[in-house]
């Protein structure tokens, strides 16, 4: 059996294409000496090899360094290679690295080339450096021997490759003069998510024009934070040449990062500080009322306890929507500071993602039956459909998960009531039909209808204005009505018999998926409202009762989820603080101007970002917990 002199690593994330073009580069080049790893870090389609001497290892997701420690633990080579997998290699890149073996050296370094939209090239000679910046492990190989037991810091995401250079002590140096490897570069760069603060990291700059001999504390405070942080050092001129061991040290130019301590420098951009959650909860625009709404809000009130839960909106969220919600779970508005989450849900099928966002799974739900012209984008790992009615409209598969119901003790008030915003489905006209029959056969009614839309108020039908707790009516109505052409689920129609009130609707295809009996749990009255019994619906119907499955839909939710460790970092008991301005800025969710000096009450989550953008300051710094 052929000893193994190379053992190529390559991580892999959901990198498909270029990996596969990566490995059409590799596949004519192996023999019995080499052998190739790739460790699929939990892609969401699981990455299957064009050839069975690619050995593909799969694992949880646990980001670069996690990979190539799990590639470090099954090497078998007397020499360990690292590979990005969008990245190219030349046609001979492992004959040259198997050329330099043979001299036993502790490092190989490898001349590159960018191509892409960022163009360098880094040809070495006998003797050359890499340039400061460029500490990367894919443009080095070692002997695997000097690497030992050191491994890749998993804590960092980005500069683990500097640590791992910095950790390995190297002593005996070959060098390949030819460029053989290229690394691929595009608009969705690193610099450019650091730049966003799309990148998990922390990077502290120090800014100094002369670093002398007696600043040693210098490396004493980059001791404490170098394992969890990426520190860089700009200055004109370095006395300290440790500094090196623990941070990139650099001539002062533009850099982005979360930190700056030592001298102000009119170089340093700071990155806006990231928002973490284990779900976030996507709407682009908050209505006054409407199932999506609903579902939120019964979606936090049953969730919120098992799972860190955020809502996020980017157009405009109705304000009573946002106080009902911040008692459960944090409420935020789409800016400028990036999200990330283990799970974001969209719900809308006509909302497309904002680039905020960075989530480890994107869950689609529909909430709605095809018509027009509908279609689902497709920017999602998973889909949910809130019916198999909703499901069997569309053509993309997706899991069907009934929504959570939320049961609230509300006082009761009248007979007939409807709520509803009136789109062309909702059946308006019907409204006037049913009103008429009643009127017909000389009984009155009392019909209270809940809409943001203006409609005519005649016979019994009396307008008001849209209301989020509307439980307490339909308790203390005598039916619910729902005319609708179609619904997908009909949140209206189960919070009715969750609160015992019987219903008249137009025969909905989802009334079987949701149990409904006629006569038990109301009627069903026919589309062109004609022929209505209506003195067989004054009769009295004895109180239905709807059977939630709340928990069997929790435990379906759960498992798509994930692992349900709460951090509880959404402080309920506390939701407002009282801040002062530091100078004139706007606030959109305010709606006004505040002035310099201005004391006043926000949202905790509004207080902290501003607090952050240094636009505020706590009148009471005891109030942040």
């Amino acid at each position: 059996m052929a000893i193994i002199k190379l053992s190529i690593i390559i991580p892999c994330y959901n990198a498909e294409p270029f990996i596969d073009e990566l490995c059409k580069r590799l596949l004519p080049q192996l023999d019995e000496e080499t052998e190739v790893i790739i460790i699929d870090d939990g892609s969401r389609f699981p990455y299957m090899a064009i050839d069975k001497r690619f050995k593909v290892i799969r694992k949880e997701n646990g980001g670069v360094s996690s990979a190539r420690n799990k590639g470090l633990e099954i090497a078998k080579g007397d020499y360990i290679a690292f590979i990005d997998a969008d990245d190219l290699i030349s046609e001979d890149y492992i004959n040259c690295i198997k050329d330099k073996i043979s001299k036993e050296p502790d490092v190989i370094w490898l001349s590159w080339e960018a191509f892409g939209t960022w163009k360098v090239k880094v040809h070495l000679a006998e003797g050359d450096n890499f340039p400061s910046w460029n500490l990367c492990v894919w443009n080095r190989v070692y002997k695997k021997s000097v690497i030992g037991d050191i491994r890749f810091n998993e804590k960092k995401r980005v500069a683990e490759d500097a640590q791992f250079i910095r950790d390995v002590k190297a002593k005996t140096i070959e060098y390949i003069s030819k460029p053989i490897y290229f690394y691929r570069t595009g608009q969705d760069s690193l610099t450019k998510r650091i730049a966003q603060g799309k990148v998990e990291m922390n990077r502290i700059v120090y800014h100094y024009n002369h670093i002398t001999k007696d600043m040693t504390f210098l490396i004493d405070e980059m001791k404490k934070v170098y394992d969890e942080s990426e520190i860089v050092v700009m200055t004109n001129k370095n006395d300290i040449e440790e500094l090196s061991d623990y941070a990139l040290v650099m001539k002062p130019s533009i850099i982005y990062g979360h930190e700056l301590k030592g001298e102000k420098t009119s170089l340093f951009r700071r990155i806006p500080k990231a928002i973490k959650t284990q779900v976030a909860i996507y709407i682009g625009n908050a209505l006054e009322i409407g199932g999506v709404e609903t579902w939120i809000y019964n979606f936090c009130a049953n969730m919120y306890k098992k799972y860190d839960i955020m809502v996020c909106y980017s157009d405009k969220m109705f304000p009573k929507q946002i106080e009902r919600l911040s008692r459960l779970v944090m409420v935020h508005k789409i800016g400028i500071n990036p999200i990330f989450c283990d799970t974001l849900l969209n719900m809308r099928i006509t909302d497309s993602i904002p680039d905020e966002f960075v989530a480890n799974q994107i869950i689609q739900v529909c909430h709605t039956c095809r018509m027009k012209d509908w279609k689902i984008q497709p920017n999602y790992d998973k889909l949910v459909y809130v019916s198999k009615t909703a499901s069997e409209t569309f053509k993309e598969e997706g899991e069907v998960i009934h929504n959570l119901t939320y049961y609230e003790e509300q006082k009761r008030p009248l007979v007939l009531i409807t709520a509803s915003r009136f789109t062309f489905e909702k059946g308006l006209n019907r409204m006037y039909l049913l009103a008429e029959r009643f009127k017909e056969q000389g009984l009155e009614i009392l019909w209270l209808v809940f809409t943001n839309k203006q409609i005519e108020q005649k016979d019994g039908i009396i307008r008001m204005n849209p209301t989020l707790d509307i439980g307490g009516w339909i308790e203390r109505a005598d039916y619910l009505v729902q005319l609708s052409d179609t619904e997908a689920f009909c949140y209206s129609i189960v919070e009715a018999l969750l609160r015992r009130t019987p219903v008249l609707t137009t025969p909905l295809p989802v009334l079987k998926e949701l149990g409904f009996k006629e006569g038990k749990d109301g009627y069903i009255l026919p589309f062109d409202m004609k022929d209505i019994d209506c003195e067989k619906i004054y009769k009295k119907i004895p109180k239905p009762k709807y059977i939630s499955d709340n928990e069997f839909i929790e435990e379906q939710w759960c498992k798509l989820l994930g692992d349900s460790k709460p951090k509880g970092t959404y402080n309920t008991d506390n939701p407002i603080l009282t801040v002062r301005a530091l100078e004139f800025f706007g606030d959109l969710e305010i709606g006004r101007n505040i002035i310099e000096g201005e004391v006043l009450k926000m949202r905790r989550e509004r207080a902290l970002m501003w607090l952050s953008r240094g636009k505020v300051e706590l009148v009471d710094a005891d109030d942040i917990v």
